[in-house]
């Protein structure tokens, strides 16, 4: 899983916003953020669709971690079978996906 940094790339008014809109846009690429100010309202930031969907994806990620490491028994027979993976792999003792599957 890649982490997704972010980095504000520039800060703008939201006069500058209205202004230079197709620049802004053209700003905030890949994990490039444009932070947005205004005096009436609290700051926003503008990001690009493809960055934000990565954060989500880690963040459904990272819940899904967190849900199994609240499952005690789970977490502890998980911990219990990584330690004989290595041998257990070695010696044919593991099933294939095709195994439990099928083509």
């Amino acid at each position: 899983m890649a982490t997704a940094a972010m980095n504000i790339h520039k800060t703008v008014s939201a006069t500058d916003l209205r202004d230079r809109l197709k620049d802004c846009l053209k700003a905030a690429r890949n994990n490039q953020v444009v932070l947005i100010e205004n005096r009436r309202q609290s700051a926003k930031y503008l990001v690009d669709k493809e960055f934000l969907d990565t954060l989500v994806e880690e963040r459904d990620s990272i819940f899904a971690t967190l849900e199994i490491l609240a499952d005690r028994d789970l977490t502890d027979r998980l911990l219990n079978l990584s330690k004989t993976i290595d041998r257990d792999a070695a010696a044919g003792r593991l099933l294939t996906t095709a195994d439990v599957f099928g083509k």
